[in-house]
């Protein structure tokens, strides 16, 4: 819950640990926000790059559906009466097999529907109980990752002294050393996992003022799931192109004199039409990188759109037009900025794929595997840097729309000096994320699992398996949107105390005199180190 008015009338500390004035109505002054009205179209030759690119992939698209043919991917084997009999039982196995399927799923299609709603609805909760009890669930989330560590640890000593095995001893006690320095980090870590939770439980209270953010969240995603379905086709029908017709018996059709139907034709493909393939796999690499980009600057818009229009008794005039108006600034002033950003993943990524066809086609030079191993792993290297730098990046560009460059070396900077912070709390913010993608898929098969029971319906594994499954994507998006939204808190908390040094910070004051009293922390060290 918010806090009470009164508090957010007591003077606030800055940036520099000195009183912040008020203008006597216990309101403060001189407060900075973010423009959106101000905003230009930038990085303006990359989205026209961008859109060229999208349009070259239409068309060869359309060039594949034309000309393609999948039904002749399949070859065409002559007929062996000796196999026959085998081949056909083991098809009507599987096809009945496959029938008895879709008849299990058509069956429990009811308790699928009803298992989705129920992670939709374990995903709302699951905010709220995260806004209220983040202390719990984080040291709850680092808590079990002690303990697997050191189970896993003990199981290895007491095999490795069964089995006579030292190296698996070793192992063993390796672990549980690292078991004792997890313990030790935590300990010297609290006042950072503090900082995680408050930073949680006000990027929670964003996300409840803005729900329509799920909704953007859940239309980005569906248009990415239907991208995928049109450039899998598209690459399907191009890599069926054919060039000319040959027989695939002709030597023995030639010596035996006999002739050959056209069913005993197989097609040649074109394989300079095929090298377009490579251009399609640039295309969805952009493209898909581009999506996610979309889908962090709505949830970073929403987010610090939010926090900038808070007044000091914490109420916010934003309303659910919030996530659909940065969904238009992503496709319309922001879609140069955004592209250029992806583009550079893209491209990273693209990359990677031919130092692997490379690697693949040397199979056997173990100098050239050695070299292209080495070349992907400091390309991963780069790739999480990047993707780690661009996120600041595009958080930037949701705040005030400037170009991707400017945008990402004003955060980057801005972030740098509290570089510890960031990175400790994308660790902590991971762990207790991903704890709850996994509760949200073990909620949903357990409650899939007990409903077959209950109605004393035989229990279907495929059924459970993708109850599982949806509640984990679904889970994914709300924890992916936490994510997005906390890394945001945290820039624009930084900006707010750097541009409203001298009148009324947004922040909330519990989380503020949290982080005041990590920044006392850190000076009382700076100066004993001095001394």
């Amino acid at each position: 819950m918010w806090a009470p008015e009164e508090d957010y009338k007591q003077p606030l500390l800055n940036g520099n640990n000195s009183r912040v004035p008020t203008n006597g109505s216990g309101k403060y002054s001189g407060r900075h926000q973010p423009e959106h009205s101000s905003r230009k179209c930038n990085d303006i030759l990359f989205a026209i790059l961008f859109l060229g690119v999208i349009g070259g992939m239409i068309a060869i698209s359309a060039i594949a559906y034309s000309k393609g043919d999948p039904s002749k991917l399949v070859p065409r084997t002559p007929f062996d009466s000796s196999n026959s009999s085998s081949e056909t039982e083991t098809e009507k196995y599987v096809i009945s097999h496959l029938e008895s399927l879709v008849a299990e799923l058509r069956r429990d299609q009811d308790i699928l529907i009803y298992s989705a709603l129920l992670a939709i609805a374990l995903g709302a909760l699951w905010i709220q109980l995260l806004k209220s009890f983040t202390r719990f669930f984080i040291y709850f989330t680092l808590c079990i990752g002690v303990a697997l560590v050191a189970a896993l640890g003990i199981m290895f000593i007491s095999l490795g002294r069964k089995e006579s095995s030292e190296s698996t001893q070793i192992v063993g006690y390796c672990l549980c050393a690292c078991t004792l320095l997890l313990v030790i980090l935590i300990v010297y870590l609290r006042k950072s996992i503090d900082l995680t939770c408050a930073m949680f439980t006000e990027t929670c209270r964003g996300i409840q003022r803005s729900p329509s953010v799920f909704i953007v969240g859940a239309l980005i995603v569906v248009f990415f799931l239907g991208f995928i379905a049109y450039w899998t086709s598209s690459f399907i029908y191009l890599f069926s192109i054919p060039g000319s017709t040959v027989n695939p018996f002709n030597d023995h059709s030639s010596h035996s004199g006999s002739t050959t139907s056209s069913e005993d034709l197989q097609s040649r493909f074109n394989t300079k039409i095929r090298n377009l393939m490579y251009f399609m796999i640039f295309a969805f690499l952009w493209a898909s990188s581009f999506i996610s980009a979309v889908f962090q600057h709505c949830v970073a818009g929403v987010v610090s759109n939010w926090y900038f229009s808070r007044d000091p008794t914490g109420k916010s005039a934003v309303g659910q037009e919030n996530a659909f108006n940065s969904l238009g600034r992503a496709f319309t002033t922001s879609i140069g900025s955004l592209a250029f950003g992806s583009l550079i993943i893209g491209f990273i990524e693209f990359m990677q794929f031919m130092l692997q066809v490379c690697k693949n086609s040397n199979a056997t030079n173990k100098l050239v595997v050695m070299v292209v191993s080495c070349l992907q792993c400091i390309l991963g290297c780069i790739e999480s840097i990047v993707r780690w730098i661009n996120k600041f990046g595009y958080i930037y560009v949701a705040m005030h729309g400037h170009s991707f460059c400017t945008s990402t070396r004003e955060c980057f900077d801005l972030i740098s000096r509290n570089m510890f912070n960031a990175v400790i709390m994308d660790f902590i913010g991971g762990l207790v994320l991903l704890l709850g993608k996994i509760f949200g898929a073990a909620a949903s098969a357990l409650f899939t699992t007990g409903i077959l029971y209950g109605m004393g319906k035989q229990l279907n594994p495929i059924t459970i398996a993708l109850s599982a499954i949806f509640a984990f994507c679904i889970f994914n998006l709300f924890t992916h949107i936490v994510g997005i939204g906390t890394d945001t808190i945290f820039v624009c908390y930084l900006e707010d105390l750097e541009t409203n040094k001298d009148g009324n910070l947004y922040i909330s004051p519990d989380l503020h005199e949290l982080l005041q009293s990590k920044c006392e922390e850190l000076n009382e060290k700076n100066k004993s180190s001095n001394v």
